[in-house]
């Protein structure tokens, strides 16, 4: 595909339509029109990636800076590739490597970066809210890449791209499987998910539901085997051994004993049911590897649609025509 027809495309996707937003930092805060807007779009860049192109200049002389202080395999690489695909300028920069080790402040940092004319900043942090922080602090559209036990606004939306290939705009009945309490995918997923009227289920030990979970309109199951039947769809969460979560069960074997998607535990949703999971994948502890390597496992469909999402993200954000407020004024 040509970058003349791969932009002839993406602008019949996006019609006169852009984004409500500046920012991408919660999915709370996006509309119905700005899901489906990011979903075509991405429509189209799954469709350029899967011709055998691997670059277009769309956003060239734009800069992209990845600004990781959390370990990443599948975000940062997806949205490393969406950048160079696009054929900005990317920076990679780690936590480790930055002049937070000196003391310097997340913020100090961010308007370091910002002062250098990054367009869009991509932020992963451990602490919930850091997104939020930066966004009146810089000039660059900032992305939230996970922050802390929060959100992961980008993860919902391939999740719902992949939904949406095998399913439709179906409304589903989606079930959540384990460590609620810890995990941004599943804080970004329900903010998302009931805005698309989906009956959404949890199970899992009380120790790993969040408070007050209900006002969210989540269904609430201790026991697996009773919120898998009638279900679409059914996401494994992991166990977030990094920010202490194995302190909220017993043992990790009795937990996955009782929580691991085994293949007589799947066969009690709908036939077909989808499987997913955000990753890393602990073999054995959240999906039994027979679940994991099965046809209705949508795992790597997801990995693969995390490249097309996030390349939307960055040109519906680096090509919106309202510009954010400077703050050095």
């Amino acid at each position: 595909m040509t970058t003349a027809n791969l932009l002839a495309e993406l602008k019949k996707a996006r019609k006169t339509q852009n984004l409500s937003v500046l920012d991408l930092i919660s999915t709370e805060n996006i509309t119905l029109d700005d899901v489906e807007l990011i979903l075509r779009v991405a429509k189209v860049f799954k469709k350029f990636v899967e011709s055998g192109t691997k670059k277009c200049d769309l956003l060239r002389g734009k800069t992209i800076v990845n600004f990781f202080n959390e370990n990443s395999t599948r975000t940062r690489s997806s949205f490393e590739l969406a950048g160079k695909h696009l054929g900005a300028d990317v920076i990679n920069l780690a936590g480790a490597a930055s002049s937070g080790k000196k003391g310097e402040t997340l913020g100090d940092s961010a308007r370091t970066l910002d002062a250098l004319n990054a367009d869009i900043l991509i932020v992963r942090d451990a602490n919930s809210g850091a997104s939020f922080q930066l966004t009146p602090l810089v000039r660059a559209a900032v992305v939230n890449a996970g922050d802390g036990w929060h959100e992961h606004p980008t993860q919902a939306l391939l999740e719902l791209l992949t939904l949406r290939e095998k399913f439709g705009d179906k409304k589903l009945t989606y079930l959540f499987v384990g460590d609620a309490l810890h995990s941004r995918v599943f804080g970004s997923q329900v903010r998302l998910f009931r805005k698309l009227g989906f009956e959404i289920r949890l199970a899992a030990p009380a120790t790993l539901i969040p408070k007050n979970v209900e006002n969210w309109g989540v269904k609430v199951f201790f026991r697996i085997e009773d919120a898998l039947p009638g279900c679409d769809a059914i996401h494994a969460i992991r166990l977030q051994t990094e920010r202490a979560a194995g302190k909220f069960v017993a043992t990790g074997r009795e937990y996955s004993k009782n929580y691991c998607l085994n293949p007589a535990r799947v066969a009690l949703a709908k036939k077909d049911a989808a499987i997913l999971h955000a990753g890393p994948v602990i073999r054995e502890f959240d999906l039994r590897t027979e679940v994991l390597e099965s046809p209705n496992c949508l795992v790597q469909k997801m990995v693969e649609n995390g490249l097309p999402i996030r390349m939307s993200v960055e040109w519906l954000l680096a090509t919106n025509p309202k510009k954010k407020i400077n703050p050095w004024k």
